[in-house]
């Protein structure tokens, strides 16, 4: 048995992985693999993975691929939800993935799931390969990383309207109108799709939009993608009409459906929607939440049995595996959506728990330089520095927790990520690198990566900044990065949805809303804010005694509560209560 088992996790099956001899990813391992001229193995694995267990219980039981793993390679175990940065660039199309690399990490060969009889002929025939042409394929892995590290900075293009056009098209042509969701099977929620459609249907009120969003949205709840036993969403369909699922539960998935179930409450009202929210809400809080801590936990594993059962026959069985880990960037997302779900149900608890656990976050998972750590484990330290999906999570649900809950420490928390954030992540012509070079740069993590998601999420919450604190570099940071993947977003079709989202923001005129007066003093007038017919409003709460941020725009403190309507910084007379500030709106937006 490997003395490094204590950091890996096998299928709670009975299985024999543990007897091959996995080292973490880390130096150790490569230095091995170059001084006994053995290629490395590398398993990129889940804890929540169905197909990782299997691998686990078959191909990596098997004793003759354990003893060739063993004998002929260094094997390498990777955890994708500790290791993103990892996994975005050894993925071989999904998980488990298998990955064969030479010394140095360069990729000789790879796929995902490999049954026993495959994974034994693979294992002579890499082997074999890499002993015959070894020097023939270094060379090559220093040519090909060499070209790969160099890129051009790329051309100016101009931000148009037809972008979101494009964007909406590339969605709507593979909506499924018979059962709701996007493509065939296996289908996943795609919840980025469903956020950008919903505001761009709160945008130009086209009803189709807002239909395919809705349909998608009943079609999960009440079909096979909703655990209609004890709350919350599965991670996805095999099948096309959502009738038989994959039966992980991801809170990352929860994080996305429940703030378009949020959004979906606030805009229409409409019971089902509510009572889809407040279950799987229930779900959340009593399995994956820890009041102790306020962490949510990752993800809860498959097991179709257990699933199968109605309520009171589960009750007597144990319960699936808990990934009680804690990441940062599913976390801050969860909390973010619990400020948005809990003033939808307008359930002061559910705000407060979302905002206690961006406090926990802040105050267990922040670095002395101002970055949150990626993972926790119950009890143990913080790990992993220095990954843009942290930063770029966190900083989006800060800024949801101040227009939303009106608490200045959340928007003071936003405004500090912001230079560490560009000090370590950014590039020259735009955008933001996916790690910070701070877990070392082995292998392929020393070639560069600007994922369009996070960048997408990173300028949307640039534009809110710079309308929240009237600051035109923000918006500069957030056009430089738009601009990035003016020429290129189009290639990732339907996953072009977070870019989209940005992207309308700034096209639109901006409009905000000020509040002047302490948090619970403009609670009534707040409400009030986020019920105008404006998808794109900032709603920004000022302390009457914050004398710096009221004088530049010559709010009143005397006037306390009070709320201004601004069309740039254009701003209408104050507003004392919500009819005033409704009317204060339309003075300005309605023609």
């Amino acid at each position: 048995m490997s003395a490094q088992t204590e950091h890996f996790h096998f299928s709670p099956r009975p299985n024999r992985a543990h007897e091959i001899a996995w080292q973490p990813w880390g130096d150790e391992a490569f230095e091995r693999a170059q001084r006994d001229g053995k290629p490395v193995l590398l398993a990129i694995s889940a804890v929540w993975c169905h197909w990782c267990h299997v691998m686990d219980e078959t191909s990596y039981s098997d004793p003759a691929v354990i003893d060739a793993i063993n004998e002929r390679f260094v094997p390498v175990r990777v955890d994708n939800d500790r290791r993103p940065d990892i996994n975005a660039r050894y993925n071989q199309g999904g998980w488990p993935t298998t990955a064969f690399l030479t010394p140095d990490g360069a990729l000789l060969a790879g796929g995902t799931y490999i049954p026993p009889e495959q994974m034994r002929s693979a294992l002579d025939q890499i082997e074999q390969f890499y002993r015959t042409n070894r020097a023939q394929i270094e060379q090559r892995a220093v040519e090909l990383r060499s070209q790969r590290r160099s890129y051009e900075p790329s051309a100016p293009a101009e931000l148009r309207e037809t972008m979101l056009a494009r964007i909406v098209e590339e969605i709507s042509e593979t909506y499924d109108p018979e059962y709701g969701g996007f493509g065939n099977a296996p289908k996943f929620p795609m919840t980025d799709a469903l956020d950008f459609l919903l505001q761009e249907y709160l945008v130009t009120r086209e009803q189709r939009l807002y239909d395919m969003v809705a349909e998608s949205m009943l079609a999960m709840a009440t079909g096979g993608m909703y655990d209609h036993a004890e709350g919350g969403f599965f991670r996805y369909s095999t099948t096309r009409d959502w009738s038989i699922p994959h039966f992980e539960k991801m809170t990352e998935d929860h994080a996305g459906l429940l703030r378009v179930l949020a959004s979906l409450v606030r805009t229409t009202r409409n019971d089902r929607f509510r009572s889809t929210l407040f279950s799987a809400l229930s779900y959340i809080r009593t399995t994956l939440r820890d009041p102790q801590t306020h962490f949510f936990a990752g993800s809860q594993d498959a097991d179709e049995e257990y699933y199968a059962l109605p309520l009171e026959e589960r009750r007597s069985r144990k319960t699936p595996y808990v990934d009680r880990t804690s990441y940062s960037n599913w976390t801050a997302a969860m909390a973010g959506t619990f400020v948005l779900a809990g003033h939808a149900l307008d359930d002061d608890r559910i705000v407060s728990e979302g905002e206690a656990t961006l406090d926990a976050l802040h105050e267990r998972m922040s670095a002395d330089d101002g970055l949150l750590y990626h993972f926790i484990e119950p009890g143990g330290a913080p790990q992993i520095r220095g990954l843009l999906t942290d930063q770029a999570a966190y900083l989006r649900a800060l800024l949801d927790a101040h227009e939303f809950g009106g608490d200045p420490r959340f928007l003071e928390r936003a405004r500090a990520l912001l230079e560490p954030l560009q000090r370590s992540f950014a590039a020259e012509d735009g955008g933001f690198y996916d790690h910070a070079g701070m877990q070392g740069s082995l292998g392929n993590l020393d070639i560069p990566d600007r994922p369009l998601p996070d960048n997408a999420s990173l300028a949307e919450s640039f534009l809110r900044l710079a309308a929240l604190d009237e600051e035109p570099r923000y918006r500069e940071v957030a056009e430089k990065t738009l601009v990035l993947y003016a020429k290129t977003y189009g290639r990732a079709g339907t996953f072009a949805s977070p870019y989209g989202r940005a992207l309308r923001r700034y096209l639109a005129a901006p409009a905000s809303v000020v509040l002047v007066g302490d948090v619970k003093q403009t609670e009534e007038l707040r409400e009030g804010a986020h019920q105008l017919p404006q998808a794109l409003l900032t709603v920004r709460t000022i302390d009457p005694g914050d004398a710096r941020a009221l004088q530049p725009r010559g709010f009143d403190p005397l006037l306390a509560p009070a709320a201004y309507v601004c069309a740039g910084t254009a701003c209408a007379a104050p507003a004392r209560t919500v009819a005033e500030l409704r009317d204060s709106y339309e003075s300005l937006f309605v023609r």
